[in-house]
Formats: structure tokens, sequence, C-alpha cells
């Protein structure tokens, strides 16, 4: 619940909840095994090591890379991943409900916990490993590679 702005409570919308409010979509049928927020965006892990995202994605923080996603569909699956991204994005990149990320070596590995930081993400594997996404202007992922990266790298 709360402040609703880019998307950052994955209710679908951008309306201010008062109370706490379920959020649906992917998550339906799943377990979430951990949560983290951050103040634009939030992630969680389930129980089957998945790790959606969603809110804002203004630093690449949601770990969505549509352009390596994308290459990796048909063409029928493409035009239909854009429209559902038309319909789930708010305003600046944001998504409105959670989505799996799959950037990266991050899509094969089993994820037990997730943390947010102001406009990075981080995962932490079963085998011990982290990974880390979003705004590296501050050296925050651990690397020296670009300021933004918009997939998962480890």
């Amino acid at each position: 619940f709360g402040l609703g702005k880019g998307g950052r409570l994955g209710t679908g919308d951008e309306n201010h909840r008062p109370l706490p409010t379920r959020i649906m979509g992917p998550l339906t049928n799943r377990i979430v095994a951990s949560i983290a927020a951050a103040e634009n965006h939030s992630l969680c892990s389930t129980s089957d090591g998945d790790v959606f995202a969603w809110g804002s994605n203004g630093f690449g923080q949601l770990g969505i890379n549509s352009s390596s996603s994308s290459s990796q569909r048909d063409h029928g699956s493409q035009q239909h991943q854009q429209a559902q991204d038309q319909n789930n994005s708010g305003s600046n990149n944001s998504r409105l409900s959670p989505r799996r990320v799959e950037g990266g070596e991050l899509k094969h590995c089993f994820v037990v916990a997730v943390a947010a930081g102001d406009r990075h993400s981080v995962a932490l594997t079963r085998l011990g490993e982290v990974y880390c996404w979003g705004d590296n202007r501050s050296g925050q992922l651990g690397t020296y590679n670009s300021a933004l990266l918009g997939g998962a790298s480890s």
C-alpha cells in the first residue's frame, strides 16, 4: 500500500492504495520467498527460484533488457510481448505489475533472496552467487564496467 506512481506497488496501475493490496498477475499462483522494496521499485524471489520486479526502470534496476530478450523470441511472441509491454508500462519506462527478470545468466539460476537499492537490484542464488544490475555510477554493482547495466550481471 502507499503511493502508486510509476507502478511501484505492482498492482497494475498507478493508483494510490491506503490499505494493503494483494499483487496479482504472474505472482497469483506462486509462493513469494523473499521481497525487497526501494523508493521506486520492488522485487521478489519465488519458491521456484525466479525473480520478479516492478516499478521504475529508469536506471535498469528491473533487469528488463528488451533488446536481448526479444532476440530470443519468435516474431509472433515478440509482437505479443511488445503489446503486453505497452499495456504494462507506466511513465518513465516503468512496469505497473511484476515481470520476470531474465537478463544475463540470472535466468539459469535459482534465486533465494533479493535486495533493492535506490537505483540497483541484487539477487543471491542458492549456490551463493551474487548478481547485481542497474545503476553503477557509484560502484554499487561491484564492477568497473559501464555505468548502467540493463541485464543481470555477476
